[in-house]
């Protein structure tokens, strides 16, 4: 440590200064020396799993790989470019099969030039509309009936009515 590091601020604070006077810093050994300055026991992982989501939740620190970790200010030319410029080039294999690919491979006819045997397709049409149609043989069996015939009590509606309003009421 280069210089006294006033040990009442946060130890996010702390963590940011001690990575600007040191640079990047191992996260484990950033750790180390925050507890050591605060006095508080590296097996308190309460309070370092928070110390670690505030420096992940604050947006000035970095993960540069490697456990390791910086001020985001200085990784500014990083930040500048956009996702390619971390792509690796692999070397790029091409199939040989798709050389021979012709045009004939992706034809579609057009509707013309289909030949479609539409007597099939009318003869289903037909044996479907037959299975529709319902025969009755009696006219007896068909009982006609007014609104008027239907025993209704409009007190038992009303209850009815009233008990379920009541349950979506509560």
């Amino acid at each position: 440590m280069a210089k006294q590091i006033d040990t009442t601020k946060s130890m996010v604070d702390i963590a940011e200064i001690i990575i600007r006077q040191e640079g990047k810093k191992n996260i484990y050994e950033l750790l180390e020396q925050i507890t050591t300055l605060k006095n508080i026991s590296m097996d308190d992982t309460e309070k370092l799993t928070q110390l670690y989501l505030d420096m992940t939740m604050s947006a000035k620190f970095v993960f540069c790989g490697n456990d390791t970790w910086d001020l985001k200010e200085n990784n500014l030319d990083l930040w500048d470019k956009d996702g390619s410029y971390f792509n690796q080039n692999d070397d790029v294999v091409e199939d040989d099969e798709d050389d021979n690919i012709t045009v004939d491979d992706y034809y579609i006819p057009e509707e013309n030039e289909l030949e479609l045997d539409t007597d099939d397709e009318d003869e289903d049409v037909e044996k479907d509309e037959e299975d529709d149609v319902i025969i009755l043989e009696d006219e007896d069996d068909i009982v006609a009936f007014e609104e008027d015939d239907i025993d209704f009590d409009d007190d038992d509606y009303n209850e009815i009515m009233d008990d379920y309003e009541d349950m979506y009421d509560k």
